[in-house]
């Protein structure tokens, strides 16, 4: 009799992940099954219900801010830190996000359950670590915002905004690099430092004569 085939919970994730991401919330165990070239009860042993596979497949990875900020300080020029730190976040969302917008439309999930569940969300952990930099950066003069933490929130949204136009098709699926260049850039030049202003000279007094008595 042959003996059943081991299958680690690796790749059942992966299988799953590939059918949610394709199909969403109806893709079908059996088509899991089928790719594993196991049975949907193999499945079931591992995770016992349908909706416990989907959110363990889809379940959004930990963006590595640590990492993050260990590169951008590592850069000496403040504004290719902020290319580098928006590479890293598009990075992430593009594979993030086709991961999290089924889980956020699945019929039968809240958002109170997935907060529950997850944590804190992504997004938030990347603002967190990106305000951070930007304060850093204020304080030792590198840039001028009194706002750093609006700052980073804007490459975080701008950056999570390509990714849906390019999941939407626009530029067939890719936004071109000059163009995400570009928004960051337009940030950067709301927050570059300021050259302090120049200090007017006031004009020499002439030397009036004396009236004659």
């Amino acid at each position: 009799m042959a003996r059943p085939k081991t299958i680690h919970d690796d790749a059942i994730l992966s299988a799953a992940r590939e059918v949610f991401i394709d199909a969403g919330a109806q893709g079908s165990t059996r088509e899991i099954a089928r790719r594993l070239g196991v049975s949907e009860a193999t499945l079931f042993k591992r995770y016992p219900t349908k909706v416990a596979l989907f959110l363990a497949a889809m379940a959004p990875p930990v963006p590595d801010t640590a990492r993050l900020l260990a590169k951008a300080r590592a850069q000496k020029d403040t504004r290719k830190a902020l290319h580098l730190i928006g590479r890293l976040t598009l990075a992430y969302f593009r594979t993030s996000i086709p991961r999290m917008l089924p889980l956020i439309t699945h019929p039968a999930i809240g958002i109170e359950e997935l907060s529950q569940r997850f944590g804190e969300s992504p997004a938030s952990a990347l603002n967190d670590a990106i305000s951070v930099y930007l304060v850093e950066q204020r304080d030792q003069g590198a840039i001028s915002t009194a706002q750093p933490r609006a700052a980073a929130g804007l490459i975080v949204a701008a950056m999570h905004s390509v990714v849906l136009f390019e999941l939407m098709g626009l530029h067939d699926g890719v936004i071109p690099d000059a163009a995400v260049r570009a928004m960051i850039d337009t940030l950067w030049h709301g927050i570059a430092p300021k050259p302090a202003p120049a200090v007017r000279r006031q004009p020499a007094a002439k030397h009036m004569p004396r009236p004659r008595s």
